[in-house]
């Protein structure tokens, strides 16, 4: 008998087959696998790559070599070493398979899966650009419930969070040293505590390697950017028979990709264009909502543009102008009359001279994906100091840097008074604004413009982890084991803004006048000497980088900021495992044990962020706040028949968790809550061939240290106010912690079977399909600008609250912090097939398909529900959806033993922009709706990757292995539609291209 990870069970026969699963030479590894994961092997049998199974952990080879008929085995999702098979699904991306891809890091593997959401990458840094923007993070987010969700485990152990939102970034982890991942796609917070609500992401490492071996990788975009270079060592040795250490670690940098200029599709993306307001009596002829190309940000030109009132846009598609307004200028200043296009609002204009979006439209010039670079080693001792007894010595140590850019400061309603000296004049009286001022006897008028000479916010980001664990295991005899451990942890983040636009300075030197012929600041001319300035130079906003003292300007209106934080986790842990006793179908097992858990958290910020100083890019804060836990947990297994008739197996399980969480905080009343979590399952196998299991849990997400004491910025969005008359604005918004968090509670269900033939050709298939149903209660989260106006307009007097309005009803702030967001619901279907044909000798063809299908992915508030399951558009300000079907294929096709060509496709089906909306065809459409819009379907995609491996194999043992690639090999663009961070959903979609690889992989 052998375990089969697959079913997580035992099962015979169990056949002997030559993989690259693993680690070490062929040979080791084939009798390993043979003993250890049989079925996986019967289901793919790659000769290069272990793809994602529904599987569990199985334990490291040393002790499952040797595995007979009453093997106990640690599977993830479970602390229990027992003999059958565990209810909760989990799922394996194996180490090889991340090769075969020529992937340089496990996050982006992982986020290939169909369950996962790439919702933080270096493709997605634009979403939340600001101080505490971890650039280039990838991190993980299972069922696209929010990536705080996910619990990331190295061997079973907690990692200290790598970001400022207490999640843990992938790249601090070297991939070199993975043995696998293993997913469990489910709630598994009684086991292993706070934040396992959507499923637990169990990072195992290859501790038992020895020998030496080394990659290099090289990427390059058919544009010529995105280059991507990647370097991993690692060597393992034994010292005498019972000391083995392991190190390894890798290095890659990325140049990104700059800006939307970049790439066709972007460089004319489309935007939401809002309707104008209607006269009285006037019926609208389009929707409230317009998505449409070639737009850009008239009203904020680059080379400033007088512009209207608000009543200039009421009942018309282009503002009806006063003889001030619609004048702009050319870089040098000179006035001359504005072109618009066919249809202009306060901001958005199509076609006109502005020219294409990625020139004018700031919400474009983001890069669309961030430059990077990390690097990450690890060093593992292990020793075995009796039969008994053995010792475990971790140290981890990484860090990430990257870059980004935000928007530079831009204002529709800069009010220039007549006797500002930079206004330009002109012989033309339709132009010569003094002139036109003194007709119509007012003293001033309004310019917009887009800072764009004063140059964007550039953001670097540096992120810094050190992580030693030191820990034993005890065998106490009678098949029981105690270990325990203690963890030290500490993550260095600082963020640092350069060029940051300094609100109150760029407001004092636009309103400029002067003395003695010489352009000052007003506040310096006027009567109150208690405003004066002596540093404020004023500023031409007249044309492009106009004026002598230009440069002193900018000097004056700009400013840095930064913000630091470091998080220090020190974690005490102790388990203990067995057998009570037996029943008909094995031996009943339990584990129980504590753990002591201190995060803590400080920070600090710049003197100008402190007082709220900057304009856009975010204004750090001083944060200072501690979590301490301690929670004790017991878990039982309870085989209750075996090898009987329609009860091939039949097993329960269950696990409970007491936990207390003492909250403080220098800035905030200290607090504490208390929370039990619980978990039931069951595994009914009436035959061989046919596994079904079920599980009940009860789950909690409790609020850390960044959500309940870390920074709140100010930061600024477009939005389009429903609330009064539809009019789109630019409004501040505020972001960050919120100290009266409760903890969100989850109910999870789950319920699937697994088909695995035995005998004749169906015995290479096997095939699993799952159901979940995950509903959390109190869910933490933010809402997003657009989301909290629309929820409030429809009647929700929690967003109502969130928004402030001034006399005339216009937006001045939205409170978009973090807050218990009443219930967030998921349902849905995981299937995975896998199929393997010998094709005679050492040739064989393997298929692997992973679907996903989201049934419901749901928001509820006080108004009702926000369905977001099939929601492929990613609107700013607003939380992402997922699609209703994901599907990842792989087929692999071995020629003997040298030659490998793997195909990838993952194909991502139609889905819609946003979930309020209303378009054309729907049976609800109206044109009075202000949720109408002329579109909001999008096209499906299909991405095909290409990889071809050739191996050289010495009959040493060694190897050396030359590969090479194209990802997205027929070029495929997101679909053209806005995005959050310009145009796309780059959380979904691939926005580099297509991308050629290569690279070499020794090991000996």
């Amino acid at each position: 008998m052998a375990y089969c990870p697959f079913t997580q069970r035992c099962i015979s026969p169990c056949p002997t087959t030559t993989i690259t699963v693993g680690k070490g030479d062929m040979m080791t590894k084939a009798t390993v696998f043979s003993a250890t994961t049989c079925a996986f092997a019967l289901a793919i049998g790659l000769s290069s790559a272990a793809q994602a199974q529904d599987q569990a952990a199985a334990s490291p080879p040393s002790e499952t070599a040797a595995s007979g008929e009453n093997s106990m085995i640690v599977v993830t999702g479970s602390r229990i070493r027992s003999s059958f098979e565990q209810p909760t699904p989990v799922t394996m991306l194996g180490s090889d398979q991340i090769e075969q891809r020529g992937i340089t890091n496990l996050g982006d593997a992982l986020n290939e899966l169909p369950s996962f959401s790439a919702t933080a990458s270096p493709a997605t840094s634009g979403l939340n650009p600001g101080p505490g923007l971890n650039i280039g993070g990838r991190i993980l987010d299972l069922r696209g419930l929010g990536a705080v969700r996910t619990l990331t485990l190295v061997d079973g152990k907690r990692f200290v969070s790598s970001t400022t939102q207490g999640t843990v970034d992938t790249n601090m982890i070297p991939s070199i040293l993975l043995s696998r991942a293993d997913v469990v796609t489910g709630g598994a917070s009684a086991v292993y505590g706070s934040d396992a609500v959507s499923g637990v992401v169990n990072l195992i490492l290859d501790r038992d390697f020895t020998g030496y071996k080394a990659n290099a990788q090289f990427g390059i975009s058919n544009r010529n950017d995105n280059l991507t270079r990647q370097v991993g060592v690692a060597g393992g040795w034994d010292f005498g028979s019972n000391v083995h250490l392991v190190v390894g670690g890798e290095w890659e940098k990325s140049d990104g990709i700059d800006a939307c200029r970049d790439r066709d599709w972007c460089v004319n993306g489309m935007t939401i264009i809002g309707r104008n307001p209607l006269a009285a009596g006037q019926s609208p002829d389009r929707p409230a909502s317009n998505i449409l190309p070639n737009a850009a940000t008239w009203s904020a030109d680059y080379q400033g543009v007088t512009t209207p009132p608000a009543s200039a846009f009421t009942g018309v598609d282009v503002p009806v102008l006063r003889p001030i307004d619609g004048i702009t200028f050319n870089n040098d200043g000179t006035p001359r009359r504005y072109q618009f296009g066919s249809y202009a609002n306060r901001i958005w204009m199509v076609g006109g001279e502005t020219g294409t979006p990625a020139e004018e439209n700031p919400y474009f010039d983001f890069p669309i994906v961030s430059p990077t670079e990390r690097y990450s080693a690890m060093g593992l001792l292990t020793v075995q100091a009796s039969e008994d007894l053995s010792f475990e010595l971790g140290v981890t140590v990484g860090g990430a840097d990257g870059r980004h850019r935000s928007t530079a400061y831009r204002n529709i309603g800069i009010v220039i008074q007549d006797d500002n000296p930079f206004i330009p004049r002109s012989n033309d009286p339709t132009l010569d604004i003094p002139t036109i001022l003194a007709s119509s006897g007012a003293t001033s008028f309004t310019l917009g413009k887009g800072f764009h000479d004063v140059g964007a916010t550039q953001i670097k980001a540096e992120n810094r982890v050190f992580r030693v664990v030191a820990g034993l295991e005890y065998e106490l005899g009678s098949g029981w084991t105690a270990d325990a451990y203690y963890q030290y942890g500490r993550n260095s983040f600082r963020s640092d803004l350069t060029n940051n636009t300094i609100t109150a300075n760029i407001v004092k030197a636009l309103d400029a006048t002067s003395v003695g012929g010489v352009p000052v600041c007003r506040v310096n001319a006027d009567a109150n000497p208690a405003n004066d300035d002596p540093s404020c130079v004023p500023l031409n906003p007249f044309g492009y980088g106009q004026g002598a003292n230009f440069d002193q300007a900018v000097a004056y209106v700009t400013g840095s900021g930064f913000q630091t934080s470091v998080t220090t986790q020190h974690i005490v842990a102790a388990n203990v495992a067995g057998s009570l006793f037996e029943l008909p179908g094995g031996p009943v097992g339990v584990a129980f044990g504590g753990e002591y858990r201190s995060d803590d958290l400080s920070g600090d910020t710049d003197d100008i962020s402190k007082a709220g100083g900057f304009f856009n890019a975010g204004n750090g804060s001083a944060i200072a706040g501690k979590v301490e836990v301690v929670e004790g947990y017991a878990e039982v297994d309870v085989p209750l028949l075996s090898g009987v008739t329609f009860a091939e197996e039949l097993g329960l399980s269950g696990a409970i968790r007491q936990t207390h969480y003492n909250r403080s905080s220098a800035f905030a009343d200290s607090s504490s809550v208390n929370a039990t979590t619980w978990k039931l399952g069951a595994v009914w196998a009436p035959v061989e061939a046919v596994r079904m299991r079920v599980t009940r849990s009860r789950d909690i997400r409790a609020p850390n240290v960044p959500e309940l004491f870390g920074p709140q910025t100010t930061t600024t969005g477009i939005l389009t106010d429903v609330g009064n008359g539809g009019v789109q604005v630019i409004v501040p918004i505020t972001k960050g912690s919120n100290a009266s968090l409760l903890p969100e509670e989850a109910d999870t269900f789950t319920a699937g079977v697994v088909l695995q033939p035995t005998g004749g050709f169906l015995s290479q298939f096997r095939a699993s399909v799952d159901y979940y149903d995950i509903d959390i209660s109190n869910a933490i989260g933010t809402l997003g600008q657009q989301n909290i106006v629309q929820r409030c307009e429809d009647g929700d007097t929690l967003s109502c609250s969130l928004i402030t309005r001034d006399a005339s009803n216009n937006v001045t702030n939205i409170n978009d912090t973090i807050q218990n967001v009443n219930r967030l619901v998921a349902r849905g279907i995981d299937f995975q097939l896998n199929y393997r044909q010998p094709l005679g000798g050492d040739n064989q063809l393997s298929v692997m398909l992973l679907a996903n299908h989201v049934k419901d992915l749901i928001t509820y508030d006080s108004v009702g529900a926000t369905q977001r399951a099939g929601q492929t558009g990613l609107r700013g300000g607003t939380p992402s959806g997922a699609p209703d079907w994901t599907l990842d294929a792989n087929i692999a096709l071995d020629i003997g033993e040298a030659f490998s060509f793997n195909t990838h496709v993952r194909w991502i089906d139609k889905g819609f922009f946003f979930p309020t909306f209303v378009a054309p065809g729907d049976p609800d459409f109206s044109f009075e709706d202000p949720n109408s819009v002329n579109i909001n379907e999008l096209p499906s995609r299909t991405y095909v990757d290409l990889m071809a491996t050739y191996r050289l194999l010495p009959a040493s043992g060694q190897r050396f292995e030359i590969f090479a690639g194209i990802d997205n090999v027929f070029d495929q663009n997101p679909p053209t539609f806005p995005g959050a961070n310009g145009a796309g959903n780059n959380v979904l979609f691939n926005p580099v291209g297509r991308m050629f690889k290569g690279g070499v992989r020794a090991r000996f």
